[in-house]
């Protein structure tokens, strides 16, 4: 290929071979230059617009973050989900430990334990010399308190059962008879053999007799229920309480009967009135104990 030149007087000219090769690179490199000069003319005109009219923000994607960006913000969200978790196991390590804390209070109260000695309301003293040591990781500050958690819920179980022990224990010692019945009185017969007041035959006294002045207030020796009231032969006006764990007792020859069957009543709480109901001889109370269906001797509950 050839290419001419004329020049405007038409008195000189000049002219050129181009190979096919020549031509190649020619139009490659015409090409390149306007590739170039496009985006320098859109870069030109994109730089200018954003000065002049700033373009709203776009909003981050993964895709449009730079790599560290991206890094540090992952590194942020993974240390605020760590003070979370953290966060919520030490409020409930918190709650665990109140809990704990009003338990033994209460297993002291039942137990009639002084607790001032453990200072409960303060936090407890510790202390030792001084070693370099290595900061926990993550990875074992996490099994200390999954382990701490685990222990207290432990002692907590523990605290609960011994709970259940010390009641279960006091309302049984509440069950079990103890004193006289009556607030002053003397023994006027006691437990076993003896003759008969009325027959002068030799028989056995199943409780003991407990003379006072008659209207004198009988009460209750233990906490219970009230399972009999009423008239009953030889007796005469009879509160029996039923007080649980194999034990009842009775109180006869009442002048007056202060409580009803099926009532729930306290130690020292009056149930009747001292009378001579029934086969007496005089104003008394006659008191039994029976334990498993079998009478006892009461005396050994009044000493």
């Amino acid at each position: 290929m050839q290419v001419i030149i004329i020049s405007s007087n038409s008195k000189t000219h000049k002219h050129w071979h181009l190979t096919r090769s020549t031509l190649l690179i020619l139009m490659l490199m015409l090409t390149c230059l306007i590739s170039v000069s496009s985006y320098s003319l859109a870069k030109w005109l994109y730089t200018d617009r954003v000065i002049e009219t700033p373009l709203p923000v776009p909003l981050l994607s993964s895709t449009s973050i730079p790599t560290d960006t991206n890094q540090n913000l992952v590194s942020k969200n993974q240390e605020e989900n760590l003070q979370e978790f953290y966060a919520k196991q030490l409020g409930g390590l918190q709650a665990e430990t109140i809990r704990l804390k009003m338990f033994s209070e209460r297993l002291a109260q039942i137990a009639g334990f002084d607790t001032e000695d453990f200072s409960l309301e303060e936090h407890p003293g510790q202390g030792g010399i001084e070693h370099d040591g290595s900061p926990l990781s993550s990875e074992a500050l996490d099994r200390g308190i999954q382990q701490l958690s685990s222990q207290l819920r432990g002692q907590s179980d523990t605290l609960s059962a011994l709970e259940e022990y010390l009641i279960t224990k006091e309302n049984i010692a509440a069950g079990i008879p103890e004193g006289k019945p009556v607030k002053n009185g003397w023994v006027s017969s006691f437990y076993g053999n003896r003759i008969d007041p009325f027959n002068g035959k030799k028989t056995f006294h199943e409780g003991i007799d407990i003379a006072a002045k008659e209207g004198s207030p009988v009460m209750a020796v233990a906490d219970g229920i009230v399972s009999w009231v009423g008239e009953r032969g030889g007796y005469g006006g009879l509160v029996e309480i039923d007080h649980g764990n194999g034990y009842v007792t009775r109180y006869a020859h009442n002048k007056t009967i202060k409580v009803s069957k099926g009532v729930r009543v306290s130690k020292g709480e009056v149930v009747a009135l001292m009378g001579s109901t029934g086969r007496s001889t005089g104003p008394h109370v006659h008191y039994e104990v029976l334990r498993d269906g079998k009478h006892i001797n009461p005396y050994s509950f009044i000493k």
